[in-house]
């Protein structure tokens, strides 16, 4: 896994691009998959939110879809 410290916007654009050229991938059930809401998945590949739980979060999407 990618060492929280490494997560950049980078990242974050990996993410978006992935999603929004996926058929079967949404925002929304990426976000339930997190348990957390669409705004607030919005708001961390945005990179408004940094905490540690939003980089957790990125961290583990990067990893579960090999991006």
């Amino acid at each position: 896994m990618t060492e929280i410290s490494e997560i950049t916007q980078r990242d974050r654009e990996k993410i978006k691009k992935y999603v929004e050229g996926s058929k079967f991938l949404t925002y929304k059930m990426l976000a339930e998959r997190f348990g957390i809401s669409k705004s607030y998945l919005s708001l961390i590949l945005s990179g408004k939110k940094t905490s540690a739980e939003a980089n957790r979060i990125i961290d583990s999407i990067i990893t579960m879809y090999e991006l």
